[in-house]
């Protein structure tokens, strides 16, 4: 007689081919960190953010290769923690040495491989992400080393991007008609873009006027509003990315979410947006 399970385990809820439940968990696990480094201590958040670099340098290298693209990883991780280390201690000097490492490191780390082949394929990928990871990441160090309300400034920048791209998502899945770019994001329309500005300035004219008196409210909502439509380009830039290459994901660390750099894309083209529109509001008030 064969056994029948009572109990049978019910499927996990799938949404867009992920699973929602672990998606949420790991998520929440994030905001943890996340939120916990950076009312500790700065030295703690930048640590975090460098260790976040380093995996999506070294997730980018793997998936690469699977399509035939390499990228000097060892020489990702050294400009990366560079422009870190640099913007902490020497703030724009530092991430413009940073800068100079990855350059010159590549094509020192090209001329010393006896084997090499797609010599300006390989600079010209690697490049692109040290820029694309380790130096816009980098201004999130600067944002937290700020020597007036950091905190609330990074948390600003870095918040106004992930609840436009929550909005974006809620509004684009209720109301979601005119597609922005079927050619790169079949998914994203004009509603879900304007929802997740909506929703991000809405958060950020109530929450930073009262964490500090370093943005009025009106700074609140063009910080929003900038950050918010910088996460959104970045979003775009990585799908147009993936889709050239025939990718899903750039990794597959994070369960439910894919890779560290899938998760963080939005956000990293906010931070340099982010920090800018912060030094001006805030020497303009």
């Amino acid at each position: 007689m064969t056994d029948i399970d009572p109990h049978p385990e019910r499927p996990r809820k799938m949404v867009g081919g992920r699973d929602l439940p672990l998606a949420i968990g790991v998520g929440v696990l994030l905001a943890g960190i996340f939120l916990g480094s950076l009312f500790w201590h700065p030295v703690a958040f930048s640590l975090v953010v460098a260790v976040l670099v380093a995996l999506a340098c070294v997730e980018a290298g793997r998936v690469l290769r699977s399509v035939g693209l390499q990228l000097e990883v060892p020489v990702l991780l050294v400009a990366s923690a560079v422009m870190m280390f640099g913007a902490y201690e020497a703030r724009h000097a530092g991430q413009a040495v940073g800068v100079g490492v990855l350059f010159i490191g590549g094509v020192l780390w090209q001329l010393s491989d006896p084997q090499r082949r797609d010599v300006v394929r390989t600079l010209a990928t690697t490049v692109l992400f040290g820029l694309w990871v380790g130096f816009f990441a980098s201004f999130a160090v600067l944002l937290i080393t700020r020597p007036e309300g950091a905190v609330v400034a990074t948390m600003g920048v870095i918040g106004a991007a992930i609840f436009a791209d929550i909005g974006a998502y809620g509004f684009g899945v209720a109301f979601g008609k005119r597609k922005i770019a079927p050619s790169v994001s079949p998914n994203k329309t004009w509603e879900g873009f304007l929802g997740g500005l909506a929703v991000a300035t809405l958060l950020a004219v109530i929450v930073l006027p009262l964490a500090s008196d370093l943005f009025t409210v009106l700074d609140a909502a063009i910080l929003a509003l900038l950050c918010g439509s910088a996460a959104f380009i970045g979003d775009l830039v990585e799908s147009m990315i993936k889709r050239d290459l025939g990718l899903k994901d750039l990794g597959d660390l994070l369960p439910g979410h894919g890779g560290v750099l899938d998760r963080v894309d939005g956000i990293l083209f906010a931070l340099p947006v982010g920090f800018y529109a912060v030094e001006l509001l805030t020497r303009s008030s």
